[in-house]
Order: structure tokens, then C-alpha cells, then sequence
């Protein structure tokens, strides 16, 4: 695969805590996400953009961001980030900025512009997209289509079900809404998200979707009730060309894998 074009890295459901040694269902997901980071960090050439898309933290904890932030300190890529479910937004404004940690939600590079939209619900798994989010899309959009320019969207929440039953209940629960919004233009090329820790491919619309693996545990897909998957880690690669078209790939982090505890039946 070309390795030309804008290169970006999609990483996702960190669920790290406040302390560095505790287990989410069997896995130390600090050391998971270390063996995911150092993965990235050996590519070569290194990627120009990293997008966080989500549940970066699973306690919540003004810590967890903290030691996030210091794994991302020497690494020389532009990071950009957006909330999950299990995140707390106002630790996450306060700790995740500075030393190329930024928390805008707009942005360009190459001609293509990235719109990171805010799906949590505090206290709710499922995502919702306010009025507000969705008149600053439409604006956002508009002024990118009038500047020639393509567009990638992230969100944490996907806006579709992905025929996991225990899972459908907490995708985003307005996606006509997003999508009365999307079908009004026709640049919008990408849309990334997280929170179902499985690989996913879906097309809508002339856009593509895609979910990325978890850091950490994964979901096995397809599963009427919870259910994990025993493959490693993984982190999404994506390359964005000037005429609007893209490449992407999986890459699985075997190394460091930890196995989780099947028999558990939630978290």
C-alpha cells in the first residue's frame, strides 16, 4: 500500500485508569496501549495526525488523563482527540492540551478538513448529537464545500446498528438526524468512530465508515450478548490523497497481547 498522501492513525477505547497496574476484564489496559503506542511509534515515516476517537478513559479520573498525556509527550505527531462514553469532559479539557495535544474540533491539513463531533451523553452508554452539534456541522461543511475541500468526521458513537444486539442499544440514537445533515453535501469522504472494539466497514450514502479495535479488550462481533474476542489490539491507518480519494488498513499489535477473561459478562 502507497504510503504517499496525508498519513493519519486512528487509535481508540483506551480505558485507562488513575492507576496504572488495574485490569479492565483481565487486561492491564496501560500496558496494552503502551505496546499499541510503541507499534506507532517505529513507523516510518511517522504519521502527521493522530486522532483519539474516544473512551480514553474508563474511570474518568483527571489521573488517567495525565499519564495519557505523558505516553503522548515525545511522540512528533499532531494528536487530536474527542470524548466517549466513559470519558469526563471537563478532566479531558483540562489535561489534554499542549506538547502537540490539541482540543480543537476543527481542523485542516491538505486540503482536507476534520470534524470531530462530540456524541457523549453523560451517564448514558448510548451517543446523541445535540441541535447545536449539528448546526456547527452544517456550517462547518458548507464552508469546506465552498473551499474546495474534503472532509473526514470522527465521532466515538457508531450511527448504525452492527448487528451485535447487546451493542445496538448504545450506538448513537439520532443518526437520521447526522444523516439529514451528510446527504445535503457530497465531500464528506471518511467517518471514523470507536466504542464497538471490533473492525467494522460500512458505506452510506457515497461515504465510508469505519469502527476500529480497541487498545485493549475487544468485542466479538455478532454476538446477541456480550462477548469478547480473543485477537490482539489494533490501530487504524488511513492515507488521504488530494482528490478526495483514501487508502486504509488494520495493523493488529500482537506483541504484549494480554489474553482477557472470556467468562466475564459485562463491565
Amino acid at each position: 500500500m502507497s504510503t504517499s498522501g496525508l498519513h493519519i492513525i486512528q487509535i481508540t477505547d483506551l480505558h485507562l485508569f488513575a492507576k496504572p497496574h488495574k485490569d479492565l476484564l483481565g487486561v492491564v489496559t496501560e500496558k496494552s496501549f503502551q505496546a499499541v503506542l510503541s507499534t506507532v511509534a517505529s513507523l516510518w515515516p511517522l504519521p502527521e495526525v493522530m486522532l483519539l476517537t474516544g473512551d480514553l478513559s474508563q474511570d474518568g479520573s483527571i489521573a488517567s488523563y495525565s499519564r495519557l498525556k505523558m505516553f503522548l509527550k515525545d511522540l512528533p505527531i499532531d494528536i487530536y482527540w474527542l470524548a466517549g462514553n466513559h470519558d469526563r469532559l471537563s478532566a479531558m479539557q483540562s489535561e489534554l492540551s499542549g506538547n502537540q495535544v490539541y482540543p480543537d474540533k476543527v481542523f485542516c491539513r491538505q486540503g482536507w478538513v476534520f470534524l470531530l463531533l462530540n456524541s457523549l451523553v453523560p451517564g448514558k452508554d448510548s451517543g446523541y448529537l445535540t441541535k447545536e452539534t449539528l448546526k456547527d456541522l452544517h456550517k462547518n461543511l458548507q464552508q469546506a464545500a465552498d473551499q474546495g475541500q474534503h472532509v473526514l468526521l470522527s465521532l466515538h458513537h457508531p450511527p448504525f446498528p452492527v448487528q451485535s444486539e447487546w451493542l445496538d442499544g448504545s450506538t448513537l440514537q439520532n443518526p437520521e438526524d447526522l444523516f439529514e445533515v451528510l446527504d445535503q453535501f457530497d465531500h464528506v469522504r471518511v467517518v471514523l468512530f470507536g466504542h464497538v472494539h471490533q473492525e467494522l466497514h460500512h458505506a452510506r450514502g457515497g461515504v465510508e465508515y469505519f469502527a476500529c479495535p480497541s487498545t485493549c479488550i475487544q468485542f466479538k462481533p455478532y454476538s446477541q450478548d456480550f462477548h469478547l474476542d480473543e485477537v490482539p489490539p489494533a490501530f487504524r491507518e488511513i492515507w488521504l490523497y488530494p482528490d478526495g480519494s483514501f487508502k486504509t488498513q488494520l495493523t493488529r499489535v500482537p506483541e504484549g497481547f494480554q489474553q482477557p477473561n472470556l467468562q466475564m459478562k459485562g463491565y
